[in-house]
């Protein structure tokens, strides 16, 4: 159950890839600027020059805080609460990250970039592990200057290390694909695949199929968004999906003439498949300032319901969010009496974590209480695996 909830297209829009805006560590890419005066060039990041649409910003945040090179190492007093840096001679260099983490977010927020790829285990780029301060090679649970101020302004901040594993993951799943982490709207995004269906962006010719199911008072009162009652409210809602990432119409797939399965690899697939019959994707939750998760939203067409499309949809949707945009966690909510989403939430091996009182006005303008639950990337693979 979702209100989806799209930015609007800008009335400049083209139908050319808009640039995309990456930071990334400036030591990933070659540059000498670690502490001890060297690079440490990663493979993942550095493919990323080689991909359509893509311009790199790099930045050195100690070097920007005016930290010479090479310079003692320095490390996060992991146990304190309140950032404190000292380098190992035992001088606090806190005021140098900070003032090197502003600039940092000058740069971003100027390039508006959404993505940043940071160096692993560092005192400034850090993300979700850094050294503990007692310069002992101990690693504890903690982000560096930079990435914590940059993750509180909105910026998604990944290590080399999740990188690679997302775009090796993009790879395996979707050979010759743009990587999933990289899309900007919808049309970016790779097809997705399952027994039964085929996952790939709504389209202008798709609007009278959404119209079909979206003018049901029944599926929009679920879902938590008004009927549309003209074609013209589909088209307006394909609109704002294509500007999204990882937003998806759901296609039954069309048996071949010969009874074989229809393969969304094939290039006759999208020929082959019936009308669009709902959509499915993950976007931002309103309720939640966490840059590494996402909420699971879907509707469907009333025909299409108990056959278990939107389960077997979303646990695709699940393993593309976990793998190829290496989230942390995935939301979902429903309407206390919507049973029907309860039983795909769970089926997916959501966990509920409580309700939400008074939570949003449903269409119909009645203030309603949402059931909130939660899946995270260690309870998604011990289920994948189980």
């Amino acid at each position: 159950m979702l209100e989806w909830r799209f930015g609007r297209r800008s009335p400049n829009a083209t139908e050319e890839r808009p640039l995309l805006k990456i930071a990334v560590s400036s030591c990933l890419m070659g540059e000498p600027c670690r502490f001890d005066g060297r690079a440490c060039p990663n493979e993942a990041a550095r493919s990323l020059r080689d991909v359509d649409g893509i311009e790199l910003v790099e930045l050195c945040p100690e070097v920007l805080g005016g930290l010479p090179t090479p310079r003692p190492p320095s490390e996060i007093a992991a146990s304190e609460r309140v950032l404190r840096v000292t380098n190992a001679e035992g001088v606090d260099v806190t005021a140098a990250f900070m003032e090197g983490a502003q600039r940092a977010l000058e740069i971003v927020q100027r390039n508006e970039c959404k993505l940043a790829v940071l160096k692993a285990k560092s005192p400034s780029c850090g993300n979700g592990r850094v050294y503990d301060g007692t310069f002992t090679g101990t690693l504890a649970e903690g982000y560096g200057a930079t990435a914590r101020l940059l993750r509180g302004e909105g910026v998604r901040v990944i290590d080399e290390e999740r990188l690679g594993a997302a775009l090796a993951a993009s790879e395996a799943r979707h050979p010759g694909a743009r990587p999933a982490l990289l899309a900007a709207a919808s049309a970016e995004c790779p097809v997705l695949e399952t027994e039964r269906l085929v996952l790939r962006a709504i389209a202008p010719d798709d609007a009278e199929d959404v119209f079909a199911y979206c003018s049901d008072p029944d599926v929009g009162a679920d879902a938590g968004w008004p009927m549309h009652r003209t074609v013209e409210d589909s088209r307006a809602f394909i609109d704002a999906a294509a500007c999204e990432p990882h937003v998806f119409g759901l296609f039954e797939k069309v048996p071949a003439a010969d009874g074989s399965a229809t393969s969304a690899g094939d290039e006759s697939a999208a020929l082959r498949t019936g009308p669009c019959i709902g959509s499915v994707g993950l976007i931002p939750d309103p309720q939640r300032r966490n840059v590494d998760a996402l909420m699971l939203g879907y509707s469907m067409a009333k025909p299409a319901w108990g056959r278990g499309y939107m389960t077997e949809a979303s646990r695709e949707v699940l393993c593309y969010g976990f793998e190829e945009l290496a989230l942390d966690l995935v939301s979902c909510t429903h309407y206390p009496s919507n049973d029907r989403s309860r039983r795909v939430i769970e089926k997916c091996g959501f966990a509920h974590e409580g309700t939400i009182h008074a939570a949003e006005a449903g269409p119909d303008g009645v203030v309603r209480d949402l059931e909130s639950y939660y899946l995270t990337r260690v309870g998604w693979a011990a289920g994948a695996r189980g």
